[in-house]
């Protein structure tokens, strides 16, 4: 027996060390021929090159393509983001054949120049008028009247002699109850049977209601601001009422007269009619036609319909530069009138009547609530500041225009959504061959009629929207790296299966 020494007996292998080092190369292996097998076959160019070519050096170039393309994209990505970012509108003509029939027939407001009916003038001062008035009161009451016949917003130079006299006793006349009190009659006005609409015949008492407006009480067709107006949105699904024909005969027709009996004895204010076409939701306008005596007057109307898209709605207004009618503006106080830039220029003045003066004037502007109605006791102040509220100026205007006149800035911006009506006026005598006969009443005929059964429509939109955005991202993925949205889920895949290889050597790991 041969007996051996500890130091010839060899040093026995660590066998631990030398397995894990093995489990480790087929663990490494394993992830290689994972990665080889999903990318040998990849949608995204180069990939394939990068891990099939031969040479390392090849290999090491193919990367360096991908790499590069990776980052060319990425650079796009991010001048295509920062043109998103900026959120630029564009305005494009949509369509030149839009029908008329999708859109609302304008309002159309009648505003007689005099606004007294001198019928009414003894009974009103029995019911407006203190009892037991003297005749300084009973004078100072005339001398209202006389100033109402034409007093319209803005116009208050004619207040300055009233505003001179004590009318102190006339305090509590409201001048809204006393201006519809003497305002005329829609059966005052129209001749019986003489009202057309779409080639059919209506009693005018049922297409005109009275309504207040900047130029004051008037008989108005097809509007949605007064609350008989409205309550024929309720009953009438079909109001307000639209179109589909075009040309003369075909729109609204109508025929006033005047009965001398109505107007005051020496008045210098002539039978004549301001025609006012406007929006079914907008308060007033200031754009008017005079119709005079003894003339037919055939309007013509352009529609243009300007809409801005709803993808606009991440914008902020201010930014976007408009408001839709559902959005508040900070210095719009109505809720139940629609906002448009008109009838924030209107709430504009009526804030401007209530700083200088203190009060407001329902009477020709939309009300405000828990307001003083302004009295004959204003008079002095809306005289005082008639060239405020009777001229409105726009932003930066001192900067380019030397104006004396004070006038009111409003910051009102346009509306998201516009009928804007260009209109043109034909008039023409009516009798003109017997112009001469002195014995022939009175006649103010008119017609507003559609031009053409077509019109402009122009819808402003985000120049870059999201969809803009994915599809500009598709075209440079595809540019620089050929690649898809097969790409990416197959990208997901391989990282599932990284993740799942992971997960299994580390509870391998941890297990021992």
């Amino acid at each position: 027996m041969l007996l051996y020494t500890k130091e010839l007996v060899a040093p026995r292998a660590n066998f631990s060390q030398g397995l894990q080092r093995f489990k480790a190369q087929r663990l490494r292996q394993k992830y290689e021929k994972m990665l080889y097998k999903a990318f040998a076959h990849s949608t995204i160019h180069g990939i394939q090159n990068a891990f099939e070519e031969r040479h390392i050096y090849a290999r090491y170039f193919w990367l360096i393509v991908v790499l590069l393309g990776m980052l060319g994209m990425l650079g796009m990505f991010s001048v295509l983001k920062q043109q998103h970012t900026e959120q630029q509108l564009v305005s494009v003509v949509e369509t030149t054949q839009f029908p008329v029939y999708n859109i609302e027939f304008p309002a159309v407001a009648i505003c007689p120049f005099n606004h007294v009916n001198w019928l009414r003038a003894s009974t009103a001062q029995h019911r407006f008028m203190p009892r037991n008035a003297d005749s300084y009161v009973r004078e100072s009451f005339h001398q209202l009247l006389v100033r109402m016949e034409q007093l319209n917003f803005g116009k208050f130079q004619t207040l300055g002699g009233l505003s001179k006299r004590n009318m102190t006793a006339l305090a509590n006349v409201s001048l809204v109850k006393l201006a519809s009190y003497l305002a005329y009659r829609c059966d005052e006005l129209f001749v019986p049977d003489s009202c057309f609409f779409d080639e059919t015949r209506y009693e005018c008492c049922q297409l005109f209601v009275s309504e207040r407006t900047e130029k004051g009480i008037c008989l108005v067709f097809n509007s949605l601001i007064s609350e008989e107006s409205s309550k024929k949105k309720l009953v009438n699904e079909f109001y307000p009422y639209k179109l589909s024909t075009a040309g003369e005969g075909s729109g609204l027709k109508f025929m006033l007269r005047l009965n001398d009996t109505f107007l005051r004895a020496g008045t210098q204010v002539p039978f004549s009619m301001n025609l006012m076409i406007k929006e079914s939701n907008e308060w007033s306008n200031t754009m008017n036609y005079h119709l005079y005596a003894n003339t037919e007057n055939f309007v013509s109307v352009d529609p243009l319909v300007i809409q801005t898209s709803k993808n606009t709605d991440i914008m902020d207004p201010v930014k976007r530069r408009c408001y839709f009618e559902n959005e508040r503006h900070p210095d719009y106080p109505y809720k139940n009138l629609p906002y448009s830039r008109s009838n924030c220029i209107f709430s504009c003045l009526q804030a401007s009547v209530q700083f200088y003066c203190n009060c407001s004037m329902p009477l020709y502007l939309p009300v405000i609530d828990d307001t003083r109605e302004c009295s004959v006791l204003d008079f002095p102040c809306l005289h005082h500041h008639t060239d405020v509220f009777g001229y409105v100026k726009t932003l930066d205007q001192d900067t380019h225009i030397k104006d004396s006149r004070r006038g009111q800035l409003c910051s009102c911006p346009d509306s998201c959504n516009v009928q804007l009506y260009q209109t043109y006026l034909n008039v023409r005598h009516l009798n003109y061959f017997n112009t001469t006969n002195t014995t022939i009443p009175k006649r103010i005929k008119a017609e507003i009629y559609y031009s053409q059964r077509v019109l402009m429509k122009i819808e402003t939109k985000l120049k870059y929207s999201f969809v803009d955005l994915v599809a500009g991202f598709g075209g440079i993925l595809g540019l620089y790296m050929g690649a898809s949205t097969l790409s990416f889920i197959e990208l997901g895949y391989i990282v599932s299966q990284l993740l799942s290889l992971l997960k299994d050597a580390y509870v391998k790991l941890t297990s021992k």
